[in-house]
């Protein structure tokens, strides 16, 4: 089953416009896994199915906070019993990696041992460390994609994002003018023409004010 691609953006300085994107085939589900709804209630998920109450009665934030506690519990448990199960170990990372970035890591890194061309683990891998503000293990895992899928759309974005977050606005104005300009009917394409055109508004404007 083809699962649509889900874009996470993310900014480093509130002065820069930067953003970064990642997808993986699980995205949507780690993001469901790892949060919950403003009123306390488990996203409507095949993971949180069946979790908490029935639907007249809205789970408390306790009961809810019990369930996700049991369902990592569950997941760890079966991780411990069969480390070669990938998926698991991943849907495990997921879910740790709001509260416990180094610990998902970890076990992002040693599955990427086993497939080290797995996209997914590359994603997430640059994800996590660029949200502990290392840039540059961050730069390391997407060069790492890069490095077998020259032309990867996410990566090269990636690229002027990472940049970008590094303080260096003209690398990353020029990747991704040229992502806008090559690939302007992509979602990445269109992504990139909009920060473009951010980045010169608020050149712009910090020209006018030093005038």
């Amino acid at each position: 089953m083809k699962v649509k691609p889900i874009y996470i953006y993310l900014t480093v300085f509130a002065v820069f416009v930067a953003a970064v994107i990642f997808f993986s085939n699980s995205a949507s589900k780690t993001n469901k896994q790892s949060e919950l709804t403003a009123n306390g209630q488990m996203p409507n998920d095949d993971v949180h199915k069946g979790m908490g109450s029935s639907k007249e009665e809205a789970p408390s934030r306790a009961n809810v906070m019990q369930e996700a506690i049991k369902k990592m519990n569950d997941l760890k448990a079966e991780v411990d019993k069969n480390p070669n199960d990938t998926l698991k170990a991943r849907e495990y990372a997921d879910m740790l990696l709001p509260h416990k970035p180094d610990e998902a890591i970890q076990i992002y890194e040693k599955i990427l041992t086993k497939g080290p061309k797995r996209k997914d683990m590359l994603y997430q891998l640059t994800s996590a460390y660029y949200n502990k503000g290392d840039i540059n293990k961050a730069e390391e895992y997407n060069n790492k994609l890069l490095s077998f899928d020259k032309d990867n759309l996410i990566a090269n974005y990636n690229v002027a994002g990472l940049a970008q977050a590094k303080g260096d606005s003209k690398k990353a104005r020029a990747v991704w003018d040229n992502l806008a300009k090559k690939y302007p009917n992509t979602d990445v394409g269109h992504m990139a023409g909009e920060l473009v055109k951010q980045l010169d508004q608020m050149q712009s404007k910090m020209g006018d004010g030093k005038r």
